[in-house]
């Protein structure tokens, strides 16, 4: 070639356009996906924020709803276990008897054997104080001046306990005394029925809170997920590598040649320069087709993975449409939940 500045000046700029016009897509598409990335972010913190909420509200309820159980189930026990014959207390059968709706033995059964060894070690520390002497009027302030002196919140079980021990004391000799018995006063029913109301609201709006938590974990996983998928986006990586080796075999190579002001080029070293230029053009080529071609396989797996979150988001409010049609009074806040996920949905699709 008789001038070779005019080949050096055409192989830099022609790699420098195309430099540059992949280059400004690949650009374009890191600032599309920080685009997303950050709306995903935003949508992530309050995701986050809101299970952190409901998270709070559903431990308070469920703190709630259990502290009314136990009560419940220690009311309904006690007697049975203070009556009962240690040796013969059938521990399974009273806990199977005796769960209140909404609980499972599981939870009830610590509160059981707590009450279990209470009762025990008041029985022993009454029966210090019982005599021989003793007959079924003993009570517990009889007891209180032989010096036994029971904590103010275990004086309603101490009572329970030196009746029932009372119970199996032999009668005065007098024929004028008249023998006392327990009396069992029974609960007032419209008493009874407000606490089942109340019962049975806190087990609602515990079910309701844990349906809600159970969403927004999902969705925060979901686009914890989509974050990641975006912080490592296919063959960008690959694309940067090819266009810093373009640039500086097809830009800089020549570009540094021509500061030689070289009159005459060697053959080996023309053909070098012209093959790194066809090199790296196949080279970007090659990444475009491969790049356009990946943009048609992922269709099916992205829109399998719509359908799923959609088909998901689908049952957890039809989940939700149930439970509100089961109970009426949860339909109001029903509705809103249902309005949220929709929200949601579109945000995701936007």
């Amino acid at each position: 070639m008789s001038d070779p500045g005019s080949l050096l000046a055409t192989l830099a700029q022609s790699s420098a356009a195309i430099v540059a016009i992949v280059g400004g897509f690949l650009v374009s598409r890191l600032v599309q996906l920080s685009s997303e990335r950050e709306g995903l972010r935003r949508q992530l913190v309050r995701a986050q924020d809101e299970l952190s909420h409901v998270a709070a509200s559903y431990d308070e309820a469920h703190e709630y709803r259990l502290a009314n159980s136990r009560q419940r189930f220690l009311d309904w026990v006690t007697d049975k276990v203070v009556d009962a014959d240690p040796a013969k207390l059938d521990r399974a059968a009273l806990l199977e008897d005796n769960i209140p709706r909404g609980n499972s033995a599981e939870e009830m059964a610590p509160y059981l054997d707590a009450l279990i060894d209470e009762v025990a070690e008041v029985r022993e520390d009454v029966q210090k104080y019982v005599r021989p002497s003793d007959d079924n009027h003993l009570d517990l302030d009889d007891l209180r001046k032989r010096g036994l002196t029971p904590p103010d919140e275990q004086a309603p079980l101490y009572e329970k306990i030196v009746g029932s021990i009372a119970e199996q004391l032999p009668a005065p000799r007098s024929i004028y005394a008249v023998p006392l018995a327990r009396i069992h006063i029974p609960r007032d029913p419209v008493s009874r029925a407000a606490d089942l109301r109340r019962l049975d609201d806190s087990i609602r709006e515990e079910q309701d809170l844990l349906s809600r938590k159970t969403m927004l974990a999902g969705e925060v996983a979901r686009v914890t997920g989509e974050i990641e998928r975006i912080g490592q986006p296919i063959g960008v990586t690959s694309a940067i590598a090819i266009l810093a080796v373009y640039s500086v075999l097809g830009i800089v190579a020549p570009v540094v040649v021509m500061g030689f002001d070289p009159t005459i080029l060697d053959r080996w070293l023309e053909w070098l320069l012209v093959g790194v230029f066809v090199i790296g053009l196949a080279a970007v080529l090659g990444y475009i087709f491969w790049y356009a071609k990946t943009l048609n396989d992922p269709i099916a797996s992205k829109s399998t993975g719509d359908a799923s979150g959609s088909s998901a988001g689908r049952l957890a409010r039809t989940r939700l449409r149930r439970r509100a049609v089961a109970v009426p009074g949860a339909r109001r806040a029903h509705r809103r939940r249902a309005q949220l996920a929709d929200q949601t949905d579109e945000e995701s699709v936007t």
